[in-house]
């Protein structure tokens, strides 16, 4: 299979939790993550507490989505927006919604950017039930 990509707006909150998460339950595969406007070299402390707590892989510091992440490569991306955003980028790239991925749903995840850690613990159980659907 392709690399598969977790993108989210700045790649400091969603997609490093999918990122962990995946590679923990899926050591085989080749996982990373990105963000559409990368402004912080630091994945958010929130995340990083779920992540400790959950024994998760440290994940991949905070980069840009560029043209080369979107060859060969499958893009589980957040929200609607950012999978409009890429195609308008890129239009040949292979991007889904984690949720339309998972089950075939069309369901945003919200960002929890500056929210409490009860929103960030939210995002991390959606994600973890789309994850787990995954058939790798």
């Amino acid at each position: 299979m392709n690399k598969i990509i977790f993108v989210c707006t700045g790649n400091t909150c969603r997609s490093p939790l999918a990122e962990s998460y995946a590679r923990m339950k899926y050591p085989h595969m080749d996982i990373s993550s990105r963000g559409l406007y990368v402004v912080s070299s630091e994945t958010s402390s929130q995340s990083l507490s779920i992540i400790e707590e959950a024994g998760l892989p440290v994940p991949s510091k905070p980069e840009q989505l560029t043209q080369g992440d979107t060859e060969n490569s499958t893009l589980l991306v957040m929200g609607s927006s950012h999978k409009n955003a890429i195609l308008e980028n890129f239009p040949q790239a292979d991007v889904k919604l984690i949720s339309e991925y998972a089950d075939g749903e069309m369901k945003n995840i919200p960002d929890p950017y500056g929210g409490t850690t009860a929103q960030y613990e939210e995002v991390f159980m959606h994600l973890q039930k789309y994850i787990d659907k995954f058939n790798w």
